[in-house]
């Protein structure tokens, strides 16, 4: 059996390549359960996200997985097969643990150390698991994957502070004002400002009004977030004297709020206003930020910030690489301590040398001149009680069943001390 990994990501496929082989749910589903059909593929798990289209295999060594899955990308679509065949790369055996590895510790990620990956990874798994996909092998595989994430995650800073727009905007915020007590205004329904909105609402947000031009596109996001409601642009400036914070990401190529706008609303203002304004082009008037209850930030005033923190990651990358090799060799060593010939060979030699220990052990009690047969009875007692757990083992000489390495890693943790290191 061979451990395979095929995938599409970001590192060399572009967005434009890699949407069309965008799966639905039903679609992973679909291809698990093709999969599943196929006796040559013993375990898989299909890991989808925004940058990455990852297909991890448990499959016999002479199976062609890569033609295989060919077929399924052509049921999908000629430019699905085209961006499978021109785009996707093949990665065999120890090498499969260790990229998934640093995929869960979120060292292949665009935002290194981010800690979405590891969510995705065990959703990936559970509808693997659903699908009857992931047995042995797999379960193990991914449970020390996920260990690994979380020991980097826990042992390094490599997550340590924003590096995305959004989250640092968040993150700006909270440092200036207490958000459980707090009204936010979001201006634009957009990408970053869903994040936004997501990030603020998980740091316990009093209230949340979503602020679009598309009144319809506000309330859908709107629907998505407890304490939340939308309104449309014509109330935007009314209602800036009930919020304390304002955060503005849309794609408007001209100020949404100007000075002389915002102005006669916020005289009369008594506490102040924090206005972060994440777009590109700015969607607040600087000169808003001159007014006394106002302070203003833009996106350069978290760049300096999101850099600090990017390299600060970067320096991490060594450490949690060491960290990741600890867990590499452990899942390996169990891996390799599954080849059943050497199991077997382990477990007749330890049966082997139990049995003559024992008869010397007993040997004066039946006499010098029966020692010897002392030695071949208890040998062959030996033999005779492993022939069955080895006759298991071995039954059928080709490509091991999952029954067979499941009875290997027993007799391994049970008689041979092999059994899962703790990294």
């Amino acid at each position: 059996m061979k451990l395979v990994l095929y995938s599409l990501t970001y590192h060399d496929c572009p967005v434009e390549v890699r949407e069309k082989v965008t799966f639905t749910p039903e679609q992973r589903h679909a291809l698990l359960k093709a999969m599943h059909r196929r006796v040559e593929i013993a375990e898989a798990v299909v890991l989808q996200t925004c940058n990455r289209l990852e297909i991890y295999l448990y499959a016999r060594k002479d199976y062609d997985c890569h033609a295989f899955l060919g077929e399924q990308f052509a049921a999908c679509g000629e430019q699905a097969l085209a961006a499978w065949t021109a785009h996707s790369h093949e990665t065999t055996g120890p090498e499969v643990v260790r990229h998934l590895f640093e995929v869960a510790a979120g060292l292949d990620s665009q935002m290194i150390g981010e800690n979405q990956i590891l969510a995705q990874a065990k959703a990936a798994y559970t509808e693997s698991i659903n699908a009857r996909m992931s047995r042995m092998i797999f379960h193990r595989l991914f449970h020390y994957a996920f260990r690994a994430g979380k020991a980097v995650r826990t042992r390094t800073d490599i997550n340590c502070g924003a590096v995305s727009i959004a989250l640092a905007g968040v993150e700006l915020v909270r440092q200036k004002v207490n958000l459980p007590s707090a009204k936010a205004m979001i201006i634009g329904a957009g990408e970053n400002a869903e994040l936004v909105a997501r990030y603020l609402i998980k740091a316990d947000l009093a209230h949340l009004t979503i602020a679009n031009r598309d009144i319809e596109r506000a309330q859908a996001m709107a629907r998505r977030f407890d304490r939340s409601e939308a309104i449309g642009l014509v109330e935007l400036v009314m209602r800036l004297a009930e919020v304390d914070v304002l955060i503005a990401s849309t794609a408007a190529t001209e100020p949404i709020l100007t000075r002389d706008s915002v102005e006669w609303a916020l005289a009369a203002r008594n506490k102040p206003l924090l206005i972060v304004d994440i777009a590109v082009p700015r969607d607040i008037d600087s000169a808003i930020g001159q007014i006394d209850c106002v302070t203003l930030y833009n996106i350069d005033d978290l760049d300096e910030q999101i850099n600090s923190n990017r390299d600060k990651r970067s320096r991490e990358i060594p450490r949690a690489r060491a960290i990741i090799d600890e867990f590499v060799a452990v899942f390996l060593q169990w891996y390799d301590s599954l080849d059943l010939v050497p199991v077997i060979s382990r477990l007749t030699q330890a049966g082997l040398e139990l049995a003559r220990n024992e008869a010397k052990r007993y040997a004066k009690d039946f006499g010098d001149q029966n020692s010897e047969k002392l030695q071949a009875f208890a040998e062959s007692l030996v033999r005779k009680v492993l022939h069955g757990p080895i006759s298991f083992i071995k039954d059928g000489g080709g490509e091991p069943t999952a029954e067979q390495l499941q009875a290997a890693d027993l007799v391994n943790r049970m008689f041979l001390d092999q059994g899962e290191g703790d990294a």
